[in-house]
């Protein structure tokens, strides 16, 4: 028997399914043949398929795995290729293909075996997706933020990482240990927690789910409320051993819920007292009307309860009987309503006129708020505040007339004051200005009293004179005439002259004095002519005048209120600080300042002011010397002037018992004035 005869035999008989196939010259598939064990895989009948290519029925699903797989065979042996082929019942089978080349009585032969794996991959791909839900089961477990525990005969069994973290202990611990020993001897009502568990798992254990709060204990000692529940466990399939009796527990800290959940308990329960005792009346009403809750204080206003009003439309024709004021009320309820967003949730209070059970009409302030799909009303009676407040509109009428009477009697006795006081300032000015008068006339004196001594005696010597002309004139006689002549006149002369010197100084500080004349003056100069009318008084006290001003230092202002200022200021100097003690020292000085100023210093070395006076040392009619001469006009008038006039500021500073100080601070271009009624023909102090 050749070759090929021998190895259809044994091919034919093979116990694996095969197949082989005659190729030509270019190694292309003549035909193919099946064997006995590939007919009872795949099903096909031998006269349906002997002799035909696998593509020729439809064996191959994939037609181009078979003709990479033919070509990879022209050139090398292929091993345990896995593959799709179609049976012919048209199912389709997973399966083993290797293929190799034989060479029997000058033919190739490409011999191909078949082995089926369907039911192994299947039964691979069902261990891998039972493995895989496995482990989608584990972790589901394991992530869950609760603990779980599997309990079998009353005794932990296994337990998810949860579990341990919150019963801070490891699993080794955990697992073999009885619930009772994870929880306090008892519970927070005072039984006995083994017992309460026993009654629980047994429970469980008959197949009734459990749920209940549970007081825990941890490894570290301290306790935590937890939400626990046993579920009966579901028997998916017998063990390796006799299977006990098990449920499943799942539990979760709710010690946080528990402390919120009372904090939330105290918190209605003190909405509830605060409700019920707030000092208004209050209602609670659901967003459809009806009225949920209303406190004493409402019942005691309006005289209804829940049971006379249920919902807001008897309270709406109770309250409101008059059906025109029923609905503008209503109108105004719904515009507040209507607003509510735009409020934060606030309904505007607005005032209604509200009758009561007793049929009694009330003034009601009625606001309120949201509170969830709920609404607070709130009632406040402001009857009362309405009637008082009539009464005080009464009363004020009333007191109308009687304040607008004093008011004019007051305006005529402001009017009188002011007035009076304006004549005591003028008096003031008069009498500054009768010493000045009277001190300038002190001061003429003594010129014209020498003038005239020196006039008499020229009259003597002119009568002598003539004498000795009618009895016969010598030049002797002529030359002591003569020289007699030349001094009395000299005397004459200086003496006028320095009259005259005094009436020009007086007249100008009397001009300056007597009306606001602006001009441009030079300060030392206008002190210079100050001095000469206040050398009397200075000399009578013993007091010493210092003038320290710049020659150049010039001012277009008002020279007038200015050496009245002065004048007011060394006179308040010589009266107070050498009060009672002789001789002293005032020292006016001038010094320009930055922005077109001058300040003007006014310093004396007497006894100082005292700190309690100083607020009220410009006050008019504040004086130390009342009823000693004293106007308490003086520095009032410095201060007027100089703030409204001169346009500037002056303070004083002192020591007691060192001196004072007067400083002006002054424009060198002074402001602008216009004339006001209610002064002396002068200028205004304000603007």
């Amino acid at each position: 028997m050749d070759k090929l005869q021998t190895f259809v035999s044994l091919f034919d008989y093979a116990p694996l399914p095969m197949s082989y196939s005659p190729l030509d010259a270019a190694g292309g598939l003549l035909a193919s043949f099946w064997n006995r064990s590939w007919f009872e895989c795949f099903g096909y009948r031998p006269d349906e398929v002997q002799g035909r290519a696998g593509e020729a029925f439809g064996l191959w699903p994939d037609v181009s795995f078979r003709a990479d797989f033919l070509r990879a065979v022209g050139f090398d042996d292929i091993s345990k290729t896995e593959t799709t082929l179609r049976r012919a019942d048209g199912s389709l089978r997973t399966v083993i293909v290797s293929a190799r080349k034989m060479f029997a009585d000058d033919t190739t032969l490409m011999v191909v075996s078949y082995e089926d794996v369907t039911e192994q991959r299947q039964l691979e791909s069902a261990r891998k997706a039972a493995e895989r839900s496995l482990r989608l089961f584990q972790e589901m477990v394991e992530s869950s933020n609760d603990a779980i525990m599997i309990v079998e005969d009353h005794h932990v069994m296994a337990c998810n990482t949860a579990a341990t973290t919150l019963f801070a202990m490891p699993r080794e611990q955990l697992v073999g240990r009885h619930p009772g020993d994870l929880s306090p001897e008892r519970q927070d009502d005072g039984e006995s927690s083994f017992t309460a568990a026993v009654r629980h798992m047994e429970r469980a254990l008959a197949g009734e789910t459990e749920h209940f709060l549970w007081r825990h204990l941890r490894g570290d000692g301290s306790t935590f409320m937890a939400d626990v529940v046993l579920n009966p466990a579901i028997d998916l399939g017998a063990d390796d051993g006799e299977r006990g009796r098990r449920y499943v527990t799942v539990v979760r800290d709710v010690t946080d819920e528990q402390r919120a959940a009372r904090a939330l308990q105290d918190s209605e329960e003190r909405f509830r007292q605060l409700f019920e005792l707030a000092p208004v009346g209050l209602a609670l009403t659901e967003s459809d009307g009806h009225f949920l809750a209303v406190n004493r204080h409402w019942i005691q206003l309006f005289g209804y309860t829940l049971e006379d009003l249920p919902h807001t439309e008897h309270r709406w024709e109770c309250a409101y009987p008059d059906a025109a004021y029923r609905e503008e009320a209503r109108a105004t309820w719904s515009r507040a309503r209507a607003a509510i967003t735009e409020r934060n949730g606030e309904i505007e209070p607005a005032e209604y006129i509200v009758t009561g059970k007793d049929g009694r009409q009330r003034h009601v302030l009625i606001g309120g708020a949201m509170i969830g799909d709920n609404v607070l009303t709130s009632y406040s009676d402001v009857t009362a505040q309405r009637e008082a407040r009539a009464q005080l509109e009464a009363l004020n009428q009333s007191l109308e007339a009687r304040v607008e009477e004093r008011t004019r009697d007051l305006r005529q006795a402001i009017a009188d004051l002011t007035l009076a006081q304006h004549e005591l300032v003028r008096s003031e000015k008069l009498a500054s200005l009768g010493a000045l008068v009277a001190g300038v006339a002190h001061e003429l004196n003594t010129p014209i009293g020498n003038a005239v001594m020196v006039a008499s005696t020229l009259s003597d010597q002119r009568r002598r004179f003539e004498t000795a002309v009618t009895e016969g004139l010598r030049r002797s006689a002529l030359e002591s005439f003569m020289r007699e002549l030349r001094e009395t006149s000299e005397m004459i002369e200086h003496n006028l002259r320095r009259a005259a010197e005094l009436i020009t100084s007086f007249k100008q500080v009397a001009v300056d004095q007597s009306s606001y004349q602006r001009r441009t003056f030079g300060v030392a100069e206008t002190l210079h002519e100050l001095r000469m009318t206040l050398n009397p008084s200075l000399r009578r006290a013993g007091v010493t005048l210092i003038e320290d001003v710049p020659p150049e230092l010039r001012m277009d202002s008002y020279p007038g209120p200015l050496s009245q200022v002065l004048m007011n200021l060394v006179n308040n100097a010589v009266v107070h600080a050498f009060d009672g003690r002789s001789g002293g020292t005032v020292r006016i000085s001038g010094t320009p300042l930055p922005g077109l100023r001058v300040r003007l210093q006014i310093s004396d070395d007497g006894c100082g002011i005292e700190v309690d006076q100083l607020p009220r040392i410009f006050d008019p009619f504040f004086t130390t010397k009342l009823g000693r001469g004293g106007s308490g006009l003086g520095l009032h008038i410095v201060h007027t002037l100089v703030t409204g006039v001169l346009g500037g500021s002056v303070r004083i500073e002192s020591e007691p018992g060192v001196g004072s100080s007067a400083i002006l601070e002054l424009p060198l271009n002074a402001p602008p004035l216009r004339t006001s009624p209610e002064d002396d023909g002068g200028p205004s102090s304000h603007p």
